[in-house]
């Protein structure tokens, strides 16, 4: 499997940029919800519409990989931008330390 633009796992440093979009996105869209299911990476809600980069484009992950993509909701992926993936969830607090003493 070759490796495209960007630093680290996903990506070779050297390789000419890739831009996404077109027939060949809408493809690999297709094959990431096919191969991980429409949960949302973003958000953990199903309905995915759209393939997020885990490593964002902007720095440097692989743009045509299906190891540095995750279905999520365009409006997700939109609203993330390059910002790094947080996990999905709130953490929820018990409230059992209030009765220690």
């Amino acid at each position: 499997m070759q490796l495209r633009h960007g630093p680290g796992k996903y990506a070779e440093p050297d390789a000419k940029p890739e831009r996404w979009g077109g027939p060949r996105a809408q493809a690999y869209v297709v094959r990431t919800i096919a191969e991980y299911g429409d949960l949302c990476i973003i958000c953990g809600r199903p309905g995915s519409d759209s393939a997020d980069h885990i490593i964002p484009r902007a720095d440097g992950g692989a743009v045509y990989d299906l190891e540095n993509l995750g279905p999520a909701h365009r409006r997700c992926n939109y609203a993330r931008g390059k910002r790094a993936l947080k996990p999905i969830g709130i953490p929820i607090e018990s409230g059992l330390a209030f009765f220690k003493p």
